[in-house]
Order: C-alpha cells, then structure tokens, then sequence
C-alpha cells in the first residue's frame, strides 16, 4: 500500500503544554490573604448585625411562656427562710403595681430578694425581678419601691429583656461558626446574664418606655407622681455616697433629662408632682445596712 500524503492525513492535533504562568495570579499571596480576610471580617459582621437585628425583632414576639420554661430551668425556685417576710412583702408591692399596668394576658411578675449591699434592682428572663437590699436602703418609702417595681416590670411588659437575650444568643451562634470558643464565651455570657446577673444595654427609648410606663403606674396606684420623683432623686444621691455599689446606675443609667422628662410628662398631662408618702413595709425595718 502507498502511503498517504500529509495532505490527505488531515491537521495534526498536539497536546502542548499550557502556557506558563496561566493559573499564577499576578498580586503578591499575602495581598491576596490579606484582602481575603478583610472580605470575611466585612461578611462576618454584616451577618452579626443582620443577626442583631433579626433576634431583637423575633425575640419579643415568642410566647412568654418560652421566656418562662428557660427561667424555671436557669432559677432556683427556692425562697430563703429568712428572705420570706421581706420577699413577700416586694410581692405585694408588685402585685399592686401590676394591677394598673395591664400586663399582657399570661405575664406574671415574680419578685426575688438579696441581701446584697449592692445598690440595684432588675429584671431578667421570665418576669423575674430582683430587688437588693442596697438599694432598699436608699428608699424611704412605699411609694418609691412602686416606682422602682413599675421600671422594672416595664421592661417585662414590653419584653426589652427577651430582646437583649435574643441578641446575645443569636451572635453567639454565629461566632460559633468562626470559633467554637468565642461562640460558647458570648453564649455563657447571655445565659449568665439571663441567670442571675445585671443586664445591660437598655437603649435611651427603652428606658423612656419603662419611665413612662412607672410614670402612669405610681400616678394610678398613688394619685401623685411623688415616688418616682423621690425614686429618681435619691439614686442620684446615692450615686455620691455609696460609689461602686451604684449598680443602678450602669445598668438603668440616670441623668438629670430622664428626671426632668418624668416631671415634665407628668406636668402636661396634669398631673401631681407630689403627694403622700408611706413608709416602706415593716419586713424591711429590721434590714441592716
């Protein structure tokens, strides 16, 4: 047989080698690291936020019964012995309260007592609020625990602590997904805070809320805006007499605006700024300093 021409073969088809340097990048790798890792620090905290956000607008609207299960589990439901006359008596003091603050239907209040010397009071998961003795040693009468009670339960009505617990878990969860450490950190913290420990971070319009809302109440149960006024003025005392124990402070933080807003609200809707007073419950007599 005759060979075939190169012509009749047909195109010679080769496997060269790409050329060099095709899939080389032409940035230095530790430029292309580096704005790698800016792209994910940027990512990360656009989710956070997004995830802020999303846990404060969800959180609030769970069953209370949600936040209730959780502080049966985190709580000792146990009262002291010798906490259970002035326990008690906060209890009554709430109840009263609560009667003029139309609490949502299945949301109860549960008043808890230390003997603490820290001057504080607030309210956790739950509707559980904790009242210190400090604090009830700066107050001198009934009518200011009301106001103080009212603040608190405020923040329970309109569920400011299930929001502050819902953003804390759910950037815990997304740390988690960048380092288990960190991620399990942020949650003790939002859980510890929610067990027993003062929460933070009210925002300015929260704290209005609570205000306006113990505003109505006192003036409701009382007739008068007084214990408010003595509630407000007396923490402001306090804050140079007792110094670092002024827990209050850092976490309901008070300035001279929230004191002058509450007599102002009150003046416009016509109400007393002052009235009588009662002298706190006997339980609380004997409470030493």
């Amino acid at each position: 047989m005759s060979e075939e021409s190169p012509e009749r073969r047909g195109p010679v088809l080769e496997n060269r080698l790409p050329a060099e340097g095709i899939n080389s990048s032409r940035e230095h790798p530790l430029k292309e690291f580096a704005w790698l890792m800016v792209a994910s620090g940027v990512t990360l905290l656009v989710l956070m936020a997004l995830a802020s956000w999303g846990a404060r607008w969800l959180a609030p609207k769970l069953p209370f019964s949600v936040e209730v299960a959780l502080a049966q589990r985190l709580f000792d439901q146990r009262v002291q012995p010798q906490h259970a006359a002035r326990t008690a008596a906060l209890q009554r003091v709430a109840d009263q309260v609560v009667a003029r603050m139309s609490l949502p239907e299945g949301m109860a209040v549960v008043l808890t007592y230390s003997d603490s010397p820290l001057v504080n009071a607030y309210a956790t998961v739950g509707g559980r609020i904790q009242v210190f003795n400090g604090l009830l040693q700066e107050l001198h009468s009934e009518e200011a625990l009301a106001a103080l009670l009212a603040h608190e339960i405020a923040h329970v009505k309109h569920r400011h602590v299930a929001s502050s617990l819902g953003r804390g878990l759910a950037i815990a969860l997304l740390l988690s997904a960048v380092s288990t450490d960190a991620g399990a950190a942020a949650a003790e913290s939002a859980l510890g805070n929610a067990a027993g420990f003062t929460m933070l971070g009210y925002s300015r319009e929260q704290e209005a809320q609570a205000d306006d809302e113990a505003l109505q109440a006192v003036v409701a149960l009382h007739g008068h805006a007084g214990g408010l006024i003595e509630l407000f003025t007396r923490l402001g005392q306090a804050e140079k007499s007792v110094g670092p124990k002024l827990e209050a402070l850092n976490t309901h933080p008070l300035t001279e605006a929230r004191l002058a807003a509450v007599q102002a609200h009150a003046r416009e809707r016509g109400w007393a700024i002052s009235g009588g007073s009662t002298p706190l419950p006997d339980a609380f007599k004997k409470v030493g300093k």
